[in-house]
């Protein structure tokens, strides 16, 4: 009883932390969108979208790359402080494209987070669950994949 708590308590520091630190990365990009000249120039034209798009599109791929080493890693050592510096990777990773995909895709960006945070929040566990990380990074790739085919 006391280790779920103890989990739970984590991933909702976790979580607030990861969430104010989205926060506060992304009024620059909002600043820069703002003040862009191609943004403003022609406000029916899409470049915005496709750059939010190629960016979204090479943010998501970063992430899936991260958990892939993150498989790896359990897969071979299991070495636990490696498997949390991973989990920062991919929260790092994550948070440089979380803004734009909340802004854009509100329904996934729900759907990838319900696996994304515990995932991270069990990769800095101490008493590392890999069976359940296991699980929650094939979910979280999967959704990721899904999501790559959504994006335009």
């Amino acid at each position: 009883m006391l280790n779920g708590f103890r989990v739970i308590t984590s991933g909702v520091v976790l979580g607030a932390i990861l969430l104010s630190g989205c926060n506060n990365s992304s009024e620059p990009d909002e600043a820069q969108q703002e003040n862009s000249p191609v943004m403003n120039e022609n406000p029916d034209s899409n470049t915005g979208e496709t750059q939010n798009a190629g960016v979204i599109k090479k943010g998501v791929d970063d992430v899936i790359q991260s958990i892939k080493g993150l498989e790896s890693e359990i897969s071979t050592e299991a070495d636990s402080g490696k498997i949390q510096e991973m989990g920062k990777e991919i929260s790092s990773t994550w948070d440089s494209i979380e803004k734009q995909v909340e802004d854009e895709y509100p329904d996934w960006y729900e759907r990838i987070e319900k696996n994304l945070y515990p995932l991270i929040g069990e990769s800095g566990n101490p008493d590392k669950d890999l069976e359940k990380i296991k699980r929650l990074s094939e979910a979280t790739k999967e959704d990721l994949q899904l999501f790559l085919e959504e994006v335009k």
